[in-house]
């Protein structure tokens, strides 16, 4: 019977870890790299509404993955590639690309919502879905985490973890070593942004269809995991699974305590501020402290006063 618990579990939360957890991860990995990850909630929101599009313009949902891994990859290496080669504030590029992506993501979604009622009022174009099966969901469980285990191993076992770490503490001194810190940030960002438009479409996945403002803020939630587990893929595993789980069981906790709306809505965010005063009250804050260079401007020669 428990057994049969655990499954039914993993049904139920599997979209929303995917969502979160692969965000997360994808976010952690990027700012390893020592660029500050601001924009990252405009490019989920604008992955949800891309691949929803391309989804709906396909009708498989298999070209509206790739199309929302696509769509995040431009915009994070554009991140990385303007706050390297221009010294220039990290905040406000981050900011910047992340209000282009809530903009975006409003057109191309209204857009492709549009063209999906006509087309299926018509009757000439097959309904979009998403993989609803419980194969899938299990999958959606079960690939992230293999997924995570394989980023820590390239984290701590290979030159290009290394190299990531290096630039990121101290773009510098691995200027000086030989590492082109521009191709490296440029890589991070390919690498970490594929996986935040990865979990865009595993949002898609929990919310089934996209409408106006889909996503908006849930970027932020993926932010706060990756910073309450020391960015630390394994870790990140734990602190998804418990957002997952406060997501999907939302409304059975706002009906079990009479809550009003208003208060659910908070409750992920009070939550993801408690778990990140919690990360930094344990000695996990040192062994797992970010970046030195996250955020500082990169000047290819150093200035001289």
């Amino acid at each position: 019977m428990r057994s049969i618990e655990v499954i039914s579990y993993i049904l139920t939360v599997a979209p929303a870890f995917m969502a979160y957890y692969l965000t997360s991860l994808g976010q952690g990995f990027f700012e390893k790299s020592g660029v500050l990850n601001l924009a990252i909630d405009g490019v989920f929101v604008l992955g949800i509404a891309v691949g929803y599009a391309a989804g709906v313009y396909s009708g498989n949902p298999w070209v509206g993955l790739l199309a929302a891994m696509a769509a995040a990859v431009l915009f994070g290496m554009m991140l990385a590639y303007v706050t390297t080669k221009f010294p220039i504030s990290h905040g406000a590029a981050g900011l910047s690309i992340m209000f282009l992506g809530y903009g975006l993501a409003g057109l191309i979604g209204v857009t492709a919502r549009s063209t999906y009622n006509r087309l299926v009022a018509s009757g000439i174009y097959p309904q979009y879905t998403l993989p609803t099966s419980p194969t899938a969901r299990i999958l959606m469980f079960v690939i992230p985490v293999l997924v995570g285990i394989l980023f820590y191993l390239i984290e701590t076992r290979t030159k290009l973890g290394a190299a990531i770490r290096a630039v990121g503490e101290n773009p510098h001194a691995a200027t000086a070593l030989g590492v082109d810190v521009i191709k490296i940030r440029l890589i991070a960002a390919l690498i970490g942004y594929s996986l935040i438009g990865a979990g865009s479409m595993g949002f898609l996945t929990w919310i089934a269809t996209w409408s106006e403002g889909a996503g908006v803020n849930h970027g932020w939630i993926a932010y706060a995991i990756s910073l309450a587990a020391g960015r630390h893929p394994i870790l990140t595993i734990g602190t998804a699974g418990a957002f997952a789980a406060l997501a999907t069981y939302m409304f059975a906790l706002q009906a079990a305590y009479n809550l009003s709306p208003e208060i659910a809505k908070m409750i992920p965010f009070i939550v993801a501020i408690g778990a990140m005063v919690a990360f930094m009250a344990t000695p996990l804050r040192k062994k797992l402290a970010p970046p030195l260079s996250l955020g500082k401007r990169f000047f290819k020669e150093e200035r001289t006063v």
